[in-house]
C-alpha cells in the first residue's frame, strides 16, 4: 500500500466538482511529516480514483505558518448524476477539506 499527498486542486467550470490534483507519492514511504512527496504531478481525478481501488490511501496536505498539516483521507463519490468525484473520508474538519486546498 502506497500513500498520496493532495497539495492542490482544480475544480470543474461548474467550481463545486474537483477536475485535476496536483498530488504525488509519499517519499520513501514516508507516512510522518513533513510529508515529502517525490514527485508532484497534475493528475485527473479518474487517476485519483483508481489509486484509491488499488487499495493506496491518499490524504489531502496543507501548508500553514511554516508547517504541514495533513487532512482527512481522500474517498470516491459518486454524484446524483452517475459521475465519480472526489471527497473527504469526514467533512468536519474545518480548514481541511478539499476547497480549501490551493488551486492551480
Amino acid at each position: 500500500m502506497a500513500l498520496f499527498f493532495i497539495e492542490a486542486v482544480r475544480f470543474d467550470d461548474s467550481g463545486e466538482r474537483v477536475a485535476k490534483v496536483r498530488w504525488g507519492r509519499s517519499k520513501g514511504g514516508q507516512v510522518m511529516l513533513p510529508a515529502v512527496i517525490d514527485e508532484a504531478q497534475e493528475v485527473d481525478v479518474l487517476d485519483v480514483l483508481r489509486t484509491l481501488r488499488e487499495g493506496d490511501e491518499v490524504v489531502t496536505k496543507f501548508q500553514r505558518n511554516d508547517s504541514i498539516i495533513l487532512g482527512p483521507k481522500v474517498v470516491g463519490i459518486v454524484y446524483e448524476d452517475g459521475l465519480p468525484g472526489l471527497s473527504m473520508e469526514t467533512d468536519e474538519v474545518y480548514g481541511n477539506r478539499l476547497t480549501d486546498l490551493p488551486q492551480f
